[in-house]
């Protein structure tokens, strides 16, 4: 099967998740359903990307619009998952970081030079056609985000058991472990399945955590009905 076919099937997927998240942020205007559906949106355009990169080879503007996304995304899903647990001084400074760190990244970004050699590539590729000076924000945003959005999907389970976090930190392995593979053990051609399987994790656990918001809402809403 051509590796083409894995993030090409992810665009639409992820876009199909992301614009479903994005009504339901419309309907309640919970910050979480924001940032989950603006994580959602950079996953549809890193996947175009690499869809376009494994069918017919990259150039550097391609190579731009793949990368930024690619690193951005995680940050905002590390917010929307604490932001799931409340807005509190945690979750509106981590956000207000990775806002600020992602404008600065997209500014060096735009004007970087692109290693030439990204001419003769064709499937999924990393960093290392960057500069240092746009590498740098990759621990920044992906990795510190990463750590959060593992760290605080479990933490989150932790204290409340709701499966949605649970299902948020296995999407976080999954997405993880993909790159881990593609980067040090020489798979790349496990990432586009391992991306694909992430996203479908991680909208399912968005999905679980919605209706766990609804259904204390409704809770609280009859609780105080019978009061009054």
């Amino acid at each position: 099967m051509a590796l083409w076919l894995f993030p090409l099937l992810a665009v639409f997927i992820s876009l199909f998740f992301a614009l479903d998240v994005f009504r339901a942020w419309q309907k309640r205007r919970r910050p979480s359903d924001g940032l989950f559906a603006l994580s959602l949106f950079l996953f549809a355009a890193a996947a175009f990307g690499e869809f376009y990169g494994s069918a017919f080879g990259w150039n550097p503007v391609m190579y731009k619009i793949y990368y930024f996304p690619a690193i951005a995304l995680v940050a905002f899903m590390a917010a929307g998952t604490l932001y799931a647990r409340g807005s509190n001084w945690l979750s509106r400074g981590y956000l207000i970081a990775a806002v600020l760190l992602s404008a600065a990244f997209l500014v060096a970004l735009i004007a970087a030079p692109v290693d030439p050699a990204i001419w003769t590539m064709k499937g999924p590729v990393g960093g290392e056609f960057m500069p240092g000076s746009v590498r740098i924000f990759s621990p920044l945003l992906s990795a510190v985000g990463g750590l959060i959005l593992l760290g605080s999907a479990a933490y989150s389970w932790w204290q409340t058991r709701r499966d949605g976090f649970l299902i948020i930190f296995a999407a976080a392995l999954v997405l993880s472990s993909g790159g881990v593979l593609a980067k040090y053990v020489a798979l790349p051609e496990v990432l586009p399945l391992t991306e694909l399987i992430g996203i479908a994790l991680y909208y399912a656990g968005i999905l679980r955590l919605g209706a766990a918001a609804r259904r204390a809402t409704e809770g609280g809403e009859k609780a105080a009905g019978s009061r009054s």
